[in-house]
């Protein structure tokens, strides 16, 4: 079976796919990365304020058409990424037993932040199919209480409403994929840089050894 990446959120055309893209753009191919939303504005676009952040980060911005998710997307999901808790809720009631390999975004990196990855894997499909596991073992250390676990839904709010979505997502992705060391690196998304003699960020987390 192929390792799934599904990303929810309500409507399906702010959040969900702006990670979607996020996730595709950070990965080797290995992995499907599709998205989905609890009341999903279905067949619509990305809403323009979304696309345009997502354009300013030389991501695909191409066709798009809302999805409204179906308990066969979550049956077949190896993960499933939320944005709130309410729609991890939402997608546990529909499957029950997708409990244990059901985020928020900001959960699972939260969890994952202090985790050695699996480095082992050789390729994506392998790292993100061990993400249950990885969240499983590293959940005792992390306590969820007073933290922050969902990511507003801009619709219908202001450009800086907007940005600040999409920065969180951008952010919590650049630590999972950081833990995971997936293929791609996140100054890879940015738009090309002058060549000014500025030195490029190096990452967070690295496979190779001798790396911290």
């Amino acid at each position: 079976m192929a390792t799934t990446i599904l990303a929810v959120c309500t409507g399906n055309i702010c959040r969900s796919p702006a990670l979607a893209r996020l996730l595709t753009a950070r990965t080797d191919g290995t992995v499907e990365v599709d998205s989905a939303g609890v009341r999903a504005r279905v067949g619509e676009p990305i809403a323009p304020r979304m696309a345009s952040l997502l354009q300013s980060r030389g991501l695909d911005n191409g066709p798009f058409a809302a999805r409204q998710l179906t308990p066969e997307m979550i049956r077949s999901a190896t993960v499933v990424i939320t944005m709130s808790r309410g729609q991890r809720s939402a997608v546990v009631r529909a499957v029950p037993d997708a409990v244990r390999r059901t985020f928020t975004l900001l959960e699972l990196a939260h969890v994952l932040s202090t985790s050695p990855g699996p480095r082992t894997a050789t390729d994506d499909a392998t790292r993100w199919a061990m993400v249950p596991e990885l969240v499983s073992l590293e959940r005792l250390n992390h306590s969820a209480w007073n933290r922050e676990l969902d990511i507003a839904d801009p619709w219908g709010r202001s450009e800086k409403a907007f940005r600040r979505a999409f920065e969180r997502i951008g952010s919590a992705t650049d630590t999972v994929c950081g833990v995971l060391g997936t293929g791609r690196q996140p100054w890879l998304l940015s738009p090309p840089t002058p060549r000014t003699g500025v030195q490029l960020p190096q990452p967070r987390h690295s496979s190779q050894p001798g790396r911290p």
